[in-house]
């Protein structure tokens, strides 16, 4: 891939991350791509700045590439406590404890 055709955009922490943020890309009509995921056979041997998985995207579709990764990381969220009392990841819907619906515990 050529460094002229292609503007990187964010460093994912694991092939996971790069293909969800891709394909979320992708579906927002950007082209996109990722690369480096061959180097996390590597974790131990290299720093971690090096092993990072690589999102690259047209130069002229940085800018809103980087609004949309950055409006998911923040729409992330933050952790939710269940009516039942267990602390969720944000990405959870469902409560790992009892079961019950993310939206029934507000």
């Amino acid at each position: 891939m050529s460094e002229l055709q292609w503007q990187l955009v964010y460093h994912a922490a694991s092939e996971f991350e790069a293909a969800l943020l891709t394909g979320l890309l992708q579906n927002q009509c950007i082209e996109a791509r990722y690369q480096g995921q061959l180097l996390l056979g590597a974790i131990g041997e290299l720093p971690p700045t090096d092993i990072e998985v690589a999102i690259w995207v047209k130069p002229h579709q940085a800018t809103q590439a980087l609004a949309i990764i950055q409006n998911t990381k923040q729409q992330a969220g933050t952790e939710w406590r269940c009516a039942c009392g267990e602390t969720n990841a944000p990405e959870f819907e469902l409560c790992w404890a009892c079961g019950r619906d993310k939206d029934e515990s507000d």
